[in-house]
């Protein structure tokens, strides 16, 4: 038979202890300790507070259009509610380490059960996520729907073709579509249906106060339209359409506005160049620059082009 190893006098020691409540109650909580919990609240704080002087921030950006405005709301609510919860869970852990604190060596009690405590932070956390889904679904036509703007001219109808999402429509019907395409690695905006219509690259120009609805596509891998001020983020789908919509106040330069942003897919090696930007300018200065808008896109490609942004489509001669 295998001899039983002998039990050391400290090991016996150690199993022989019994908890104290009052040793517990009398250890001083260390300084080291004090200062580590303060340097991890600390870096909560600095992670959780807006950078002001960044172009990150914790809120998402806003006050180019209506629906990203109550996109940023909608963000700011959640995360307020998320911040109470964040705060609760935070307080109430560090009061339990602070207040049931052992020392080494201590014997812990068994586990004791609390109904009223446990069905009472069940019904919290349903009733905060029910609150979450209604605000969700009270602000999403905010979203999803485009209000009246100002009348001018459409110059693309939408096609029947595969849709991701149903076509924005503001309630009087007034609004102008521009074909949005992505492809490596360069985005290019087509107001028309037409051989001959108007198109630009890399920058969109579109007028003040009226409802611009995008149709999105992708003619060769996955891209993704994003100008962070203006809306949400849509895919561009080879095979596919997605549409979204926004509505950009007037112009505070005489120029135009500009609301930056770029592909947010990785769509292949020179994903990083593919920028995007959309100038908002008056209804007179739209009509000017539509009358000259090929003849400047056909520059911007031939620059693109040089610089292998993009691939030369000129057949060899």
């Amino acid at each position: 038979m295998p001899m039983r190893r002998p039990i050391s006098g400290t090991l016996r020691h150690a199993r022989s202890r019994r908890y104290d409540p009052a040793a517990v109650s009398s250890s001083s909580f260390s300084k080291p300790r004090v200062t580590s919990f303060l340097a991890l609240a600390a870096g909560a704080a600095l992670l959780l507070a807006p950078a002001s002087a960044s172009a990150i921030t914790a809120v998402p950006r806003s006050g180019g259009s209506p629906n990203a405005n109550a996109i940023a709301d909608l963000y700011n609510i959640i995360m307020f509610f998320g911040m109470i919860v964040f705060l609760a869970v935070e307080v109430f852990l560090i009061r339990s380490i602070l207040k049931y604190r052992a020392s080494t060596g201590a014997v812990a009690s068994g586990p004791t059960d609390n109904n009223k405590l446990e069905i009472g932070w069940t019904i919290g956390a349903v009733g905060l996520v029910a609150v979450l889904a209604a605000g969700t679904f009270i602000m999403l036509p905010d979203i999803t729907t485009p209000p009246n703007g100002q009348p001018i001219a459409e110059f693309a109808q939408s096609s029947a073709s595969a849709s991701l999402v149903s076509t924005p429509n503001p309630p009087d019907g007034k609004k102008i579509t521009i074909n949005v395409t992505g492809r490596q690695f360069i985005w290019r905006y087509t107001y028309g249906n037409k051989l001959d219509s108007p198109f630009a690259y890399t920058q969109m120009v579109a007028p003040a106060e009226t409802v611009v609805v995008l149709r999105i596509q992708a003619t060769d891998v996955i891209h993704s339209w994003w100008i962070p001020a203006l809306g949400g983020k849509f895919d561009a789908v080879p095979g596919s359409t997605n549409y979204t919509w926004f509505k950009a106040p007037a112009p505070k330069n005489a120029a135009g506005d500009v609301y930056t942003g770029q592909c947010a897919e990785l769509c292949g090696r020179q994903h990083a160049n593919m920028l995007a930007s959309v100038r908002i300018v008056t209804h007179a200065a739209f009509k000017v620059w539509l009358a000259d808008a090929n003849q400047q896109s056909i520059k911007t490609r031939q620059k693109l082009t040089r610089q292998g942004q993009i691939t030369d489509l000129t057949p060899p001669s």
